[in-house]
């Protein structure tokens, strides 16, 4: 379709694919395992070139966001030497002069970086002669390597320029969006928006992102400075960049300056691209969620990272290691202490609510036929409502098993409150077998 023609509405065709595309582009996602660098290097590029800029000459890999971003803001600091970091910004220090090395010493050729060794080499051991009184090889390597990788970093630093996020993501978007409004109704893009745009973010970005950009804020250690987002999020972009893949497979021209853009949010992490340097990382290797899309995994990480840094979360609520590994039985003490109220309900449904319920102070609020209404009061939270039934059959054993079922704070009268449980009002539920 040319730019002259108007899409006014879609077709049913284009309807059906437009479903198509939105299930590709939640799985990109949510899309987990091995990154192919190659391809995400070549999409790298082809961003750079679309919008008018040479490729940088340095690429660095790190292997999780956080990494990346530690990085980031490793380029922006002072620090000469990592002592003062801790370990994980450390491993990242190390990364990105080991990756630097040789495509440093490819761009200054041979002979400039045999000057610079030899320099080096020769500081080194002038140093440890008026320390030592003599020559001491060990000691001649170790200063050798720390004077390397400093130098090596603040010409990093020299050379890694401005962020061109706003080049490459913004103004190209901007611009293709500008030439994509005469052929397209408002009806059009709304339905586009609605259908497509809305539920691939709400699973990608809500859902997996958003936490996961949360969690990397918390950085221990001496690195300080604000957190900069200089970044594209890679798969976590599915759900702007699925937008323009459907206007591309339904025949709109004028998507190509995106296709590097594309073609990377299918295959790669989070990245931070600079005017000479690119920072690039892989996607996740796990990722868990329940039947509603939330972040949920009962035995470890939610979202796991191969340089293993991730987190935990219970049905969408992050919460501590100590929540999910359970490296102690959750006690009434832990829960009490527990200042985070989303994480105290995560605690009490790990113990037990029944259990809960039991070991603290009730207050009968109703009882009919149907049950027994109860209230919990709650420190900094609403109030526990739970309605108390037995089971109208017996058990094998002959046992009526006993539970404990929560309702909102709002209920006042026990059928009430199981009705509740049932999707019904009081008026309509009507039991077989009163309980």
């Amino acid at each position: 379709m040319s730019l002259t023609e108007e899409l006014v509405q879609l077709t049913p065709r284009q309807v059906k694919k437009l479903e198509s595309v939105a299930n590709q582009w939640k799985n990109v996602g949510l899309s987990v395992g091995k990154t192919d660098r190659a391809a995400c290097e070549a999409a790298m590029q082809e961003s750079y070139r679309a919008a008018g800029l040479a490729p940088p000459r340095l690429v660095i890999w790190l292997k999780s966001p956080r990494a990346g971003a530690t990085a980031a803001r490793l380029l922006k600091s002072d620090l000469d030497w990592p002592h003062q970091l801790n370990d994980m910004q450390r491993a990242v220090w190390d990364q990105v002069w080991q990756q630097s090395l040789p495509q440093i010493q490819s761009y200054l050729g041979a002979n400039r970086w045999a000057e610079i060794r030899k320099q080096t080499r020769q500081e080194a051991e002038q140093k440890i002669l008026n320390k030592y009184g003599h020559y001491v090889e060990k000691r001649v390597k170790e200063l050798f390597a720390e004077k390397i990788g400093i130098w090596l970093w603040r010409y990093i630093r020299k050379i890694y320029g401005p962020s061109t996020l706003e080049e490459i993501r913004i103004n190209l978007e901007e611009k293709t969006k500008a030439g994509l409004f005469p052929s397209l109704s408002r009806s059009a893009l709304d339905q586009i928006y609605q259908q497509l745009v809305v539920p691939v973010t709400q699973q990608t970005w809500g859902a997996v992102a958003e936490p996961l950009r949360m969690m990397m804020t918390i950085n221990n250690g001496t690195l300080v400075g604000r957190q900069t987002w200089e970044c594209g999020f890679g798969t976590h972009d599915a759900g702007w960049v699925s937008h323009y893949d459907f206007l591309r497979t339904i025949g709109i021209k004028g998507i190509a300056s995106l296709d590097g853009i594309i073609n990377l949010t299918r295959v790669c992490g989070w990245w931070w691209p600079y005017r000479d340097l690119c920072i690039l990382t892989e996607r996740p290797v796990a990722l868990k969620r329940d039947n509603r899309g939330r972040l949920h995994n009962e035995k470890g990480m939610v979202v796991r990272y191969s340089d293993n840094w991730g987190f935990y979360a219970w049905h969408g609520v992050i919460v501590p290691e100590d929540v999910i590994m359970l490296a102690e039985p959750i006690t009434l003490e832990r829960i009490a202490e527990e200042r985070n109220v989303e994480v105290r309900r995560v605690l009490i449904e790990r113990f037990g609510l029944d259990n809960y319920i039991k070991s603290g102070r009730l207050i009968k609020i109703h009882q009919d036929k149907c049950g027994t209404l109860w209230r919990m009061d709650v420190a900094g939270d609403e109030p526990i409502m739970v309605v108390q039934v037995i089971n109208s059959t017996a058990e094998p054993d002959g046992i009526f098993k006993e539970y404990f079922l929560r309702v909102p704070p709002s209920m006042v009268r026990a059928k009430q409150a199981v009705a509740w449980t049932f999707g019904l009002t009081e008026d309509e539920y009507v039991p077989l077998v009163e309980t």
